[in-house]
């Protein structure tokens, strides 16, 4: 019956590195082509983006490296520089995770892929489904958005919508009563 759950897991593990998605608070590298000195290195600011010399703030998170480079290379080329080359590189991601504890196969902390969202079927699977004796119908969802109760078996027959999980979100499975 929570088959699917584990189905979700190797679709996840196959993934790996990045799609190039400038996340937020990621520390990034510009390199502008024969132009060392408008080298900038640095972590985003909250507000996902960073200051760079002549063009000011430039705003990067949810951008692909190549359209974040793109798009300094117009500011650029608008009055500063004729025809630049830009590269932009992630030179460290910022680790987002979510935590599931209770009744999973095995609870702990889940890294949020970085170039596509999390979902509440997905955490559970990453962490080995739901034990014998889980109670998959009061899943607690605590995150920024509040408290929700889930019924985790609506959702595995198709009455109930997936919910997409936020960094620092935690589900708890509590033991079914009998």
């Amino acid at each position: 019956m929570w088959a699917f759950l584990l189905a979700a897991l190797p679709a996840i593990a196959q993934e790996g590195g990045s799609s190039g998605v400038i996340g937020k608070l990621d520390n990034v590298e510009i390199r502008v082509f024969r132009e060392d000195e408008l080298t900038t290195r640095g972590q985003l600011s909250a507000d996902g983006s960073i200051t760079m010399p002549l063009i000011g703030k430039v705003k990067m998170q949810g951008l692909t490296t190549d359209q974040a480079a793109r798009s300094i290379e117009s500011k650029l080329a608008d009055g500063y520089l004729v025809k630049p080359e830009v590269t932009v590189s992630i030179a460290a991601r910022v680790r987002r995770t979510v935590t599931v504890l209770g009744q999973a196969q095995r609870p702990g902390v889940f890294e949020i892929p970085a170039n596509r969202k999390l979902t509440l079927v997905e955490a559970v699977g990453m962490a080995g489904g739901l034990t014998r004796i889980a109670n998959s119908r009061k899943v607690t969802v605590k995150g920024s958005g509040g408290v929700k109760i889930v019924n985790l078996k609506d959702i595995a027959s198709g009455k109930g919508e997936d919910i997409p999980l936020k960094d620092g979100d935690v589900i708890l499975i509590p033991e079914s009563l009998f």
